[in-house]
């Protein structure tokens, strides 16, 4: 019974480490307004690594192989063919409600009466905008008769 006992505590330690890593994990997350407000920053300061290291990994890798992206209209992929986020990519306004659901979160923009919604899920336990899931992300990159 003791041979059991010594031998089950290895196992035991390594679970409670790993548990204590995660709740760590969790402590050290930035609220999803906090990273909608760094995002904003990122992008009005021209860092677009700062801003990409913000977004859901999927779209900041859409982005970032914009370059690649063969140029089908004018203004439809002009994100995708400069590779360079701009301020357009995220609503203007100040934070409102923000909903936190599990793995996923959204903040609300308000601009007057206009009130806009910054989709975010958890990636490796951090909080990431989701843009191709954003309404306004979706918009820009409608095409347009002009």
């Amino acid at each position: 019974m003791q041979r059991i006992q010594r031998q089950l505590r290895p196992a035991r330690a390594a679970a409670a480490a790993l548990l204590l890593l995660s709740a760590l994990a969790a402590g050290c997350r930035e609220e999803p307004a906090a990273v909608v407000e760094s995002a904003r920053s990122a992008l009005k300061s021209g860092d677009d690594e700062a801003f990409l290291a913000l977004c859901e990994p999927s779209a900041a890798d859409l982005l970032r192989r914009g370059e690649l992206v063969q140029k089908r209209s004018g203004r439809v992929f002009k994100v995708l063919r400069d590779g360079k986020p701009t301020t357009t990519l995220l609503p203007k306004g100040d934070v409102g409600e923000v909903v936190e659901s599990g793995q996923r979160a959204v903040v609300e923009l308000r601009k007057g009466d206009r009130k806009e919604l910054v989709p975010l899920r958890l990636v490796r336990g951090q909080w990431r905008i989701d843009l191709l899931e954003m309404d306004s992300f979706l918009q820009a990159m409608q095409p347009r008769d002009d």
